[in-house]
């Protein structure tokens, strides 16, 4: 059974300007696209995206450049609300 969502985001700063989310989701076609959504809908393209699965299991990663602090704390937000991801670090 899975995990219900983290409503909290850690957003890992490589430095001052980019952001990375990281989250685990179930391993369903939609889960990608739908994040990569998140950031298209705002005309940001991400600088980086990593994706693993791994049975039922999908780990991403995605690194965004440039992100105001609210908006940053908004999407990871998001991330953790869309359908099928588990947990959201």
């Amino acid at each position: 059974m899975a995990a219900a969502p983290s409503t909290a985001v850690l957003a890992l700063k490589r430095n001052h300007s980019t952001i990375r989310y990281c989250f685990e989701a179930d391993a369903e076609p939609a889960v990608l696209p739908r994040a990569l959504e998140l950031l298209a809908k705002r005309g940001l393209v991400p600088a980086r995206v990593f994706a693993q699965a791994d049975d039922d299991l999908l780990s991403v990663e995605i690194e965004v450049e440039g992100l105001a602090t609210d908006v940053a704390d908004h999407v990871g937000r998001c991330l953790s609300q869309i359908v099928g991801v588990r947990q959201v670090f």
